[in-house]
């Protein structure tokens, strides 16, 4: 008894003609014949081919069970003058949320805070007549002088030689510091 296949009855073809063929021949289109390949892929292509020889040289293992030569297990000697990577990264770890998708869907929960912790946190004090010690409101404006003097591309003259100045005296070796020789 034949087998059917769907798709080759969805196209059309004649099963008694292609089994009454004979089983050296595939016919794939009714139109086009393919014989086998010879030799067949089913034989010892080595023994056919006399590979015998180069087959013991690479064997890792002996007939007898002992070790054979060592081969490197890697080419990379030989792609080394080719420019790129050769060296594969290591695989990186997959995120939990891809592992468990249901876990970016769980809500947070959230605990109610206490009133003292909000008043304490929330809690301001009313600014002395004198303004805050040490706060310049000045640095609350902006216009832009003020945003061109103090941005990091540009330092007042002051600023840059007292920098300068400092990174001098720290780079500078004085006469009056005692260094010890070892002997």
């Amino acid at each position: 008894m034949f087998r059917y296949n769907l798709n080759s009855l969805y196209m059309g073809l004649n099963y008694k003609a292609i089994f009454s063929m004979g089983a050296d021949s595939y016919l794939i289109d009714t139109e086009k014949k393919y014989k086998l390949v010879d030799p067949s892929p089913l034989e010892n292509l080595i023994a056919l081919y006399g590979l015998e020889n180069v087959t013991k040289s690479l064997s890792r293992i002996n007939p007898d069970g002992s070790k054979g030569v060592k081969l490197r297990k890697s080419y990379k000697n030989h792609i080394q003058d080719i420019s790129g990577k050769h060296q594969i990264p290591p695989p990186k770890p997959i995120p939990m949320s891809l592992l468990d998708p249901g876990l970016s869907q769980m809500p947070d929960t959230i605990q109610q805070l206490s009133p003292d912790l909000l008043h304490k946190a929330l809690k301001f004090e009313k600014t002395p007549a004198n303004g805050i010690p040490g706060f310049n409101i000045v640095d609350l404006a902006m216009n832009d002088q003020h945003t061109l003097m103090r941005g990091d591309d540009a330092l007042d003259n002051e600023d840059a030689s007292l920098r300068k100045g400092k990174r001098k005296k720290k780079s500078q070796n004085y006469p009056d510091d005692i260094k010890r020789i070892h002997t």
